[in-house]
């Protein structure tokens, strides 16, 4: 009966320690799930903006960029471009190739970044920096790194 006695408290230590452990790993997989949610929240942001840019509405692309949001273009440059800056690029190259599609070959988020491998098609039918239109199709591959903070771009890399 001692022996039976003494077993009790380290089955119940026992069963304590594992539904800790329990909670912990409950705890821990809600933390994920949260962040996924974010994330996946992220991409969407992404997406909803680049359609808009795709159907030519720049003031519905304009609701997803966040007034402080700045653009490091080239990558290695120390002064970023400003939201108006940016929104008058994108519109001067809506100008140019109106026929514009972005063809998101590959798309993930990390924390607030969304990272993109973007595949963006056109025909080039009105001047482009001082290029006069061409009537060609262009395809122009780039990959994007975009923050975004409460459901905006804050910055672009």
């Amino acid at each position: 009966m001692k022996k039976f006695l003494g077993i009790v408290p380290l089955v119940f230590l026992f069963c304590f320690a594992i539904a800790c452990q329990d909670k912990a790993a409950m705890a821990e997989l809600e933390r994920y799930r949260a962040q996924a949610a974010i994330e996946a929240r992220n991409i969407e942001v992404i997406k909803t903006a680049i359609a808009a840019v795709d159907k030519g509405d720049l003031e519905g692309f304009q609701t997803y960029v966040a007034p402080e949001f700045k653009l490091y273009a080239p990558s290695n440059s120390a002064t970023p471009v400003s939201r108006d800056d940016y929104m008058a690029m994108v519109k001067m190259m809506t100008a140019a190739i109106p026929d514009m599609v972005h063809n998101l070959t590959e798309v993930f988020a990390v924390g607030d970044r969304v990272v993109l491998r973007v595949a963006l098609h056109g025909t080039h039918l009105a001047e482009l920096q001082g290029i006069p239109p061409t009537g060609n199709k262009i395809t122009v591959s780039y990959i994007a790194i975009m923050r975004v903070k409460d459901g905006k771009v804050v910055e672009e890399v």
